[in-house]
């Protein structure tokens, strides 16, 4: 099975972007990444910041909320967070070693069905990623676009960043003795970090 894991995390205190624009970016962006999911892909967002409903339920599809950042700190990088609630959807769904995971940024859009077509096309693929660094914007595979990647689920299960490096070198690093199929095109339009300049990717 395919399950398509969307984050978000509504109050977070590494952005220094404003609510109703953290706001809009989630309902405009999930609702267009939910209308390219094909009907062979198990769509979930998980939001962390407690097990309150918010104005994600608006949205149609399951949302799992977890306290991953209610009480973290400044120094803990929110890659690490992200991850925890990545496995926290794995236990809670019982999604399998073999099973694939695409995992998405819920800020980000999809500007079409590309990436999960391309997913469904190479089922055989350990991970399919893009070699980027988010922030000279130029192709580096020793780097990696963690907003919009799939990964088959025993890869990410116990995973771990040392947090000795940026978590999209340190995940570049764990794909690479993988069966990795690397894409020039994700089709995502995003804004890297809490910059606000948007880029297509």
């Amino acid at each position: 099975m395919i399950y398509l894991i969307i984050t978000a995390s509504i109050t977070n205190m590494f952005s220094a972007a404003n609510y109703e624009h953290r706001k809009r970016c989630y309902l405009d962006s999930i609702a267009k990444t939910l209308s390219f999911v094909p009907h062979t892909i198990i769509p979930i967002i998980v939001e962390n910041n407690g097990s309150t409903e918010t104005y994600l339920n608006a949205l149609s599809a399951e949302i799992l909320y977890t306290n991953s950042n209610v009480a973290v700190t400044t120094t803990q990088h929110k890659g690490n967070i992200e991850l925890e609630d990545i496995k926290i959807v794995i236990a809670a769904y019982n999604i399998k070693d073999e099973d694939t995971i695409i995992k998405i940024t819920g800020r980000y859009a999809l500007l079409n069905d590309s990436f999960f077509t391309f997913v469904l096309q190479h089922p055989h693929h350990d991970a399919i990623v893009k070699g980027f660094n988010v922030c000279t914007k130029l192709y580096d595979i020793n780097e990696s676009v963690l907003g919009l990647f799939a990964i088959k689920c025993k890869f990410i299960k116990d995973y771990f960043y040392n947090n000795k490096q940026s978590p999209e070198r340190e995940f570049a690093e764990h794909v690479k003795p993988l069966n990795v199929l690397r894409v020039e095109t994700l089709g995502i339009r995003c804004c890297f970090a809490d910059n606000l300049r948007v880029l297509d990717v």
